[in-house]
């Protein structure tokens, strides 16, 4: 039988649990992102590890630290199905193994996305946002309520952050649809119509506002693809990049995460 360390001066192992992704940039995001983890926990062993695509998976991890302490901290920016159902029973078999908080929603991840939106405008050579613009922040999406609440909290955060409207939209799973929040955008941006219904006759109309899409995202991928394809004006980076440094706030909330369930360990 496997001696379990629990020595309170032997920390917990980080797993840190990533969805996974065969896109090469996406995968090398992450993997910087745990490197970055690994830097400021220097006395802890950080440990990559995923609940689909890419191995060894969660299950496997879990099992090779049977005999230690060891805190599962998911890369996800909100809490679904696979973090009340993939990681919950990739740990529910040792008693001194638990799954931390997702990363979202938080302030600082909210943060991270107006700074990607003001490079992307910044990198077109557009204007900041203006009363005429639309902002649509776009997530995975998921069949859960509670990671949909989630992803309206950080629209909202970012709302706040930016002074201005976000509008939400989801690339799977829930609604409404990234093709048609931008068709209710572009609307709003550039109505045609007055309040009655009839043409405007304005001698000069005001200037179409954009639409800009902002992905809440955690790397490139898959999703962040069909993002770029989906006719924004402007479209936004995710979270993290490749090449480019890892947002300390990203860095920040991993570590806080784990201290916080390794309490428990």
């Amino acid at each position: 039988m496997d001696r379990v360390s629990t020595s309170s001066n032997t920390p917990p192992v980080l797993l840190a649990c990533a969805h996974g992704t065969r896109d090469p940039g996406g995968q090398q995001a992450v993997a910087a992102l745990v490197a970055a983890v690994r830097e400021r926990l220097p006395g802890v062993r950080v440990v990559d590890t995923w609940v689909d695509v890419q191995e060894p998976d969660l299950v496997a991890r879990t099992a090779e630290h049977a005999g230690q302490r060891a805190v599962v901290v998911p890369l996800l920016l909100s809490a679904g199905y696979h973090v009340f159902v993939d990681m919950a029973r990739a740990v529910q078999g040792s008693p001194h193994h638990r799954v931390a908080a997702a990363l979202g929603p938080d302030h600082r991840l909210a943060r991270v996305l107006a700074r990607r939106l003001a490079e992307a405008l910044d990198a077109a050579g557009d204007a900041a946002p203006g009363p005429a613009d639309e902002i649509v922040m776009v997530s995975a999406g998921s069949s859960d309520p509670r990671a949909g609440q989630d992803c309206e909290r950080v629209a909202a955060m970012l709302s706040e952050v930016l002074g201005h409207p976000v509008s939400s939209a989801y690339l799977s799973a829930a609604r409404p649809s990234l093709p048609d929040a931008l068709v209710a955008a572009r609307g709003r941006a550039n109505p045609r119509d007055d309040a009655a219904g009839s043409p405007r006759t304005d001698a000069a109309p005001a200037r179409p506002g954009r639409v800009l899409l902002v992905p809440y995202l955690l790397a490139p991928g898959f999703f962040h693809g069909r993002a770029l394809a989906a006719g924004a004006d402007v479209t936004a980076q995710p979270l993290l990049v490749h090449p480019g440094d890892v947002p300390p706030e990203l860095v920040e909330l991993v570590v806080e995460h784990y201290r916080e369930a390794a309490s428990e360990a």
